[in-house]
């Protein structure tokens, strides 16, 4: 008898799942999640996840700091731009950063694959980043939002809160990701997931202040 693979119990005749449903599944049954996902239009599904959660950011968090008159939690790294306007421009770039990161972190996971002699498909690989954008960003959302109504946004929580909790739970479903869409073992998995972190991160904390 063959051994099932982590998504046979998704099938091209049950009905795709609702947004709501397919979120609940990735938090609790993400090996099902992403097979529902290997289902859906690629890399066009990942695409409008991705970039409606970071128009959101901009829209939510960034514009909620700017109004409160928050301040930027590091000194700019852009000299044309001064901490005194960067939250605002913030507003406007971030999100083509994100899209940026999203598209390079595939690209390393592509690269890694083929160097190592396995199929990649880079429309799969996109589609795992629109995965781990619907888990991470609610709970993400649910922390920013309260502690800018509580007055306790600060670099504490992005570094505690968001650089271990977001950062480890991204690492693990990318995984499961990889190993679902891709049929990459563990071990390759988690190494090109760390690797493509490594070149995306830094971006991030250039721009992201």
């Amino acid at each position: 008898m063959n051994a099932r693979s982590p998504g046979a119990d998704v099938t091209q005749a049950e009905p795709p799942m609702n947004l709501l449903r397919l979120w609940w599944t990735a938090v609790v049954r993400p090996g099902r999640a992403f097979a529902e996902v290997g289902r859906r239009p690629a890399p066009l599904w990942a695409f409008t996840v991705i970039l409606a959660f970071n128009l959101l950011i901009s829209l939510t968090t960034t514009l909620g700091r700017v109004l409160g008159g928050g301040e930027v939690l590091l000194p700019s790294w852009l000299t044309f731009l001064p901490d005194d306007r960067y939250l605002l421009a913030e507003l406007f770039f971030l999100p083509a950063v994100r899209m940026a990161t999203w598209l390079l972190g595939a690209a390393v996971v592509y690269l890694g694959a083929r160097l190592a002699g396995r199929p990649a498909d880079m429309d799969r690989l996109l589609q795992v980043g629109g995965v781990v954008y619907l888990v991470v960003m609610p709970y993400t959302f649910a922390v920013d939002w309260t502690t800018l109504a509580f007055g306790a946004f600060g670099m504490g929580l992005i570094v505690y809160v968001h650089g271990v909790v977001d950062l480890v739970w991204s690492v693990a479903l990318q995984v499961v990701g990889l190993r679902v869409l891709l049929g990459l073992p563990a071990g390759l998995a988690l190494g090109l997931t760390l690797l493509s972190t490594l070149f995306t991160l830094p971006l991030l904390m250039i721009f992201a202040r």
